[in-house]
């Protein structure tokens, strides 16, 4: 895992999303930066980090995280999961839930798999039997699934005003390592962290895509209803990617809830990884 930092006061540390890397959060971290130590983390197997010798699974990106935050003693510290990195901030909560002030979902569900006991997976209605299915056309060509993947990302409106959006995220993912997207892929598949939500008390901020093409209003409700100190809002013209889609309302939602959480007693130290 490799990792980017600017910013000096109190840690933020940014998780981003499946086949993505720590430069979709650089506008992001340039803004968070004038108030805080800002890390924009790429985790293993995307462009610019490695990937290493453990299994590519969401559980080895949580042990990651916990070797980061205990390595530099990250403490108060304010973490954004967008996505995948949501899913990898959940599975590493009952370990760094003390050192943290806030954690913010970007548009993500518990489950991504659809069944009779759960609708708010991806949004497609895709279930268990289309997994091999995705991981086979990943392997067999990634630039062409990135190719088809990209602009459900981003709302209609937004591949309309900025296609060059779209199109930088689809160069950038393209980038990514194809087995280590397929093995990522099967294990986001096999999660489900719908009863773990409800243990975790840290103060949580929940964010929603009003135009997500990737999950419905449910699942971030379903979020917002379980875990304890959880809010949501709902940016009203973005998809999949709000702090790229729509980043001043992005920021304030995130301003107002570390106003609203801080926690002055804990202080970080200064160790290196």
């Amino acid at each position: 895992m490799s990792y980017a930092e600017a910013g000096a006061g109190a840690p933020f540390v940014l998780v981003h999303g499946w086949a993505a890397n720590g430069a979709f959060f650089s506008d992001l971290s340039a803004q968070l930066a004038t108030t805080h130590r800002v890390y924009a983390l790429t985790l293993r197997g995307h462009a610019g980090s490695g990937n290493g010798a453990s299994p590519l699974t969401i559980e080895t990106l949580a042990d990651d995280i916990v070797h980061f935050f205990e390595a530099l003693d990250l403490k108060g510290a304010y973490a954004l999961g967008w996505s995948m990195g949501a899913m990898a901030l959940w599975a590493a909560s009952p370990r760094i839930g003390a050192r943290l002030s806030g954690l913010i979902v970007e548009d993500m569900s518990p489950r991504l798999i659809n069944d009779e006991s759960w609708e708010h997976g991806i949004s497609s209605g895709y279930g268990a039997h289309d997994i091999a299915n995705t991981v086979s056309e990943i392997e067999a060509d990634w630039p062409s699934y990135v190719s088809r993947f990209a602009p459900r990302m981003f709302a209609a409106s937004m591949r309309a005003a900025c296609p060059e959006l779209e199109a930088w995220a689809a160069g950038q993912m393209a980038q990514a390592d194809a087995h280590a997207m397929a093995s990522y892929w099967r294990s986001m598949a096999s999660q489900d962290f719908r009863a773990a939500l409800a243990r975790i008390t840290t103060p949580m901020l929940v964010i929603h895509g009003g135009d997500s093409q990737v999950y419905d209003d449910g699942a971030t409700e379903f979020i917002a209803r379980t875990a304890p100190n959880a809010t949501r809002v709902v940016i009203k013209g973005a998809g999949h990617v709000p702090h790229l889609e729509a980043p001043d309302d992005f920021l304030n939602h995130i301003e107002a809830f570390v106003r609203e959480t801080r926690r002055p007693e804990l202080r970080s130290g200064g160790a290196t990884p």
